[in-house]
């Protein structure tokens, strides 16, 4: 079992993550993508360089990359240059995930980027997912949707793409927060998860909130689930305390 955590999480500036995710006991850093996503490392050959430097230096893992600010570019944005450009920023991260040792994209739909029940059988979002697929495929990288969708629906759009470069990150934490059964969907997505969020609800430490995690991490193990956990586990008053803490949760129960 390997644990991670998102790089926001510890509250502390980008360079100092890596060693301080190391001391405190994770095996690697979740990298999170903003709004203005050009000025990240990621967009330049020596920032890549860098960010590798830092991990392998510290000894973390890149378990994911995640760009939130691809809420704005989604595949059904009826702008087509908008669209165009969410794809492109995808397709870039793509190339970037082998140099860091990356397997999972998290690509986020939520806010006004949400997926609507129109979106799911629509051509125009099905056909953007299978452009963006075409290039993770190509680079040995899974597309991994987070959303505010039911699994049911999740997996209707996989099966429409059928593609072994998407997938599904899941959050129980979210899902518990949709109104969603958490450990049924794990148990329907089965292999079709890529990667986990480990979340509780109303901003609590994990176990602590409205997620019944004894079925979820039943149901986890029944799928046979062997890859990462990562903490989006909320900073609190003390960041680093909280990791420490909710890493405890995981490492003892999961």
């Amino acid at each position: 079992m390997k644990v991670g955590i998102r790089d926001g999480m510890l509250n502390l500036p980008f360079e100092e993550v890596f060693d301080k995710a190391k001391e405190i006991g994770f095996d690697g850093v979740e990298i999170c993508i903003g709004a203005n996503y050009r000025e990240h490392p990621l967009w330049t050959e020596s920032g890549v360089d860098d960010i590798k430097v830092l991990s392998e230096s510290a000894g973390i893992e890149t378990p994911a990359l995640s760009p939130g600010g691809f809420t704005a570019y989604t595949f059904a944005h009826p702008d087509d240059a908008t669209r165009a450009e969410g794809i492109a920023m995808l397709d870039h991260l793509s190339s970037v995930c082998p140099k860091l040792g990356a397997k999972v994209i998290l690509v986020p739909f939520f806010g006004d980027g949400k997926i609507e029940t129109e979106h799911i059988t629509s051509a125009r979002f099905i056909d953007g997912v299978k452009a963006a697929a075409a290039t993770a495929e190509q680079h040995n990288v899974c597309l991994a949707l987070e959303s505010t969708l039911t699994a049911a629906e999740h997996q209707q759009i996989l099966d429409q793409v059928d593609s072994p470069a998407v997938g599904v990150y899941y959050d129980m934490g979210n899902a518990t927060g949709f109104g969603y059964d958490a450990a049924d969907e794990i148990r329907q997505l089965g292999g079709a998860i890529a990667q986990m969020h480990i979340k509780d609800t109303s901003g609590s430490h994990a176990g602590e909130g409205g997620v019944d995690f004894p079925a979820v991490i039943e149901a986890t193990h029944a799928i046979g689930y062997d890859g990462w956990y990562v903490l989006e586990t909320p900073a609190d008053d003390d960041p680093i305390a909280s990791a420490i803490k909710n890493l405890h949760f995981v490492r003892e129960n999961y």
